[in-house]
């Protein structure tokens, strides 16, 4: 019985460590400050993100969220918006400053450079996180860069 249980205990401990490891070695995230002057209610952050065939297949899509990190204020709300060619899809962290990252939102824009923006609703200092992961169509990740244009 206490074999059993050391047993049970060291499977569980592995596959805990085993998904660890998965979740931090595909996790994309990107964030920092926008705003960082609390003057600007346009402010708006652009980065690229590359989505390419890194061995695990054809990129159909880009997907993402975004959560505000920062003090809640009623009103004031992070927007994140993907683009590519004549395609467009926004999610919105309809909560301002809790612990939860918005509904996610996928562009289907295939390989090539998708670009990304963080805009806000109001002036104030917001710190946000975004997730990003370049997906094949059938769900698996692959070949996903980022380049940052502009910080505001």
């Amino acid at each position: 019985m206490k074999n059993t249980f050391f047993k049970n205990a060291f499977i569980s401990a592995s596959l805990l460590v085993a998904v660890g490891y998965a979740n931090f070695a595909l996790a994309h995230n990107a964030g920092g400050p926008i705003d960082a002057g609390s003057n600007n209610a346009s402010a708006t952050d652009l980065a690229a993100v590359s989505c390419f065939d890194d061995g695990s297949g054809t990129p159909s899509r880009l997907f993402a969220q975004i959560k505000d990190m920062s003090a809640p204020i009623p009103g004031l709300l992070t927007s994140f918006h993907i683009y590519k060619g004549t395609q467009m899809t926004t999610t919105t962290d309809t909560v301002s400053g809790d612990a939860n990252y918005s509904a996610g939102v996928s562009l289907n824009g295939g390989p090539g450079t998708y670009y990304i923006s963080v805009s806000k609703t109001d002036a104030g200092v917001r710190i946000f996180d975004i997730i990003y992961h370049c997906l094949t169509s059938a769900g698996d990740h692959t070949g996903t860069d980022i380049s940052v244009f502009q910080v505001q």
